[in-house]
């Protein structure tokens, strides 16, 4: 097997395994038998169990900002904030194992983030720009990232699907009610 195909069956066997199995399918030894490698070729490109899930993780995101960065539907950015917070719940709900081990590897591994959550404000400072959200943009900006991970952190909880997007709805909408309001004055 070609040094691409090795790392490819590898990472493509413990995907196939997280998804069908949970994290706790992810053993060294099991990633090789499913991929037909022996364990020295899984150390040889990952390290250790931790290098092959961060390998996973790095893979599902770069899966992830493709489909965020694709040419918007619409010249609105509001629009465009909409389709990425529902491009992030679509990757979570249809692979909630990589998403949890997402979650885990991005509390100690922030710069995961950083791509998305750039590409959100820069959504954010247009809506501020333009008049349609106040600001500061920083502010606004945690503002929608808080409520869009409080809307996939309902994953955890075992929720529903349609309870997920229900409750993702209402913070979607609430969050924009909120940073579209006039600010109100004292008195």
């Amino acid at each position: 097997m070609a040094k691409m195909e090795s790392e490819t069956a590898i990472l493509d066997a413990a995907a196939a395994l997280l998804e069908a199995q949970g994290a706790a399918s992810l053993t060294t030894r099991a990633v090789c038998e499913a991929a037909g490698v022996k364990a020295p070729t899984l150390y040889h490109y990952f390290g250790d169990k931790d290098g092959l899930e961060r390998a996973l993780v790095r893979r599902g995101l770069a899966e992830f900002m493709q489909r965020k960065r694709l040419p918007p539907a619409s010249a609105d950015p509001l629009e465009q904030l909409r389709a990425g917070w529902d491009v992030a719940l679509e990757f979570a709900l249809k692979r909630p194992a990589l998403y949890e081990l997402f979650a885990r590897h991005v509390r100690v591994e922030r710069d995961l983030v950083a791509d998305a959550y750039a590409l959100m404000q820069a959504r954010v400072q247009r809506l501020v720009d333009m008049g349609r959200f106040r600001g500061p943009v920083d502010e606004a900006t945690r503002a929608i990232w808080a409520a869009s991970n409080g809307a996939l952190s309902l994953l955890q909880s075992g929720a529903s699907r349609k309870d997920i997007e229900a409750t993702s709805e209402l913070l979607f909408n609430a969050v924009v009610r909120e940073l579209s309001a006039p600010l109100r004055t004292a008195g």
